[in-house]
């Protein structure tokens, strides 16, 4: 079968000596798995080494037509040129913070065209800003809104928030609850949008490393496959 769709690069592995396997969110199949044969040994052709970065927007023209489970690549069209994505440290160090938990906990073969739409919007919307502190914090929590596990914000206005139950409450006998400024920091990011946040808000460098280890952990409870990410360590570093 031929299928020709737009995809998003979310994992590239080296392959043999010139070979990758490109796992892409397609807007047609969802999580699919490619294998492309001697692309590292030539920068010409319709296959190029350089199409594939985590991250990058694509229009592939595939055949799916595999006993391995891996499908074969006929042609890429790069769909969105980037200019800072890429070529930045912490914007590509956000990306791989960010497909490295995606690629645990998108589904093979599910397509979600309003999932890959936000993956889309907040690509270009990282290419095109200069606030990028609270960035991944922001889309990790717009994330679970497509995966059904976005926190309960009924009666967001108790003084407690359970990570592990998603809910908002008076008195949890949780050890995993949120109070005070954690929980303040917390809910500043409930409802907002990647591309309206409001980056007037501001956080201490220790308040954002809490706020994230807490999102983190709501993964943990929430988000099936979820592992903490490999990484997170770089992103600290570079945020600390």
């Amino acid at each position: 079968m031929q299928v020709k769709t737009e995809a998003i690069v979310i994992q590239v592995i080296r392959y043999a000596e010139a070979d990758l396997i490109v796992k892409m969110f397609t807007k047609e199949l969802g999580l699919v798995s490619y294998m492309v044969k001697g692309v590292l040994k030539t920068k010409k052709g319709k296959l190029r080494a350089s199409f594939f970065q985590i991250g990058s927007i694509l229009e592939i023209d595939a055949l799916h037509k595999s006993k391995n489970g891996l499908y074969s690549l006929k042609e890429v069209k790069p769909l969105v040129h980037f200019n800072t994505l890429h070529l930045n440290v912490i914007k590509s160090s956000l990306i791989t913070f960010l497909f490295e938990i995606i690629n645990q906990v998108l589904v093979e073969e599910q397509a979600d065209k309003d999932l890959f739409a936000f993956f889309v919007k907040s690509l270009i919307h990282l290419d095109s800003t200069n606030e990028l502190t609270l960035f991944h914090i922001v889309f990790l929590i717009e994330l679970t809104f497509f995966n059904g596990c976005y926190p309960d914000i009924l009666n967001s206005g108790a003084p407690e928030f359970d990570l592990q139950s998603g809910q908002f409450t008076i008195a949890s006998k949780s050890y995993n609850t949120l109070s005070g400024k954690a929980l303040f920091n917390f809910k500043l990011i409930l409802g907002v949008k990647i591309d309206d946040f409001n980056e007037e808000v501001r956080m201490s460098k220790m308040e954002r490393k809490e706020l994230l280890s807490n999102v983190l952990k709501y993964y943990s409870f929430h988000m099936p496959g979820y592992r903490e990410p490999k990484s997170l360590l770089i992103l600290e570093q570079l945020f600390s």
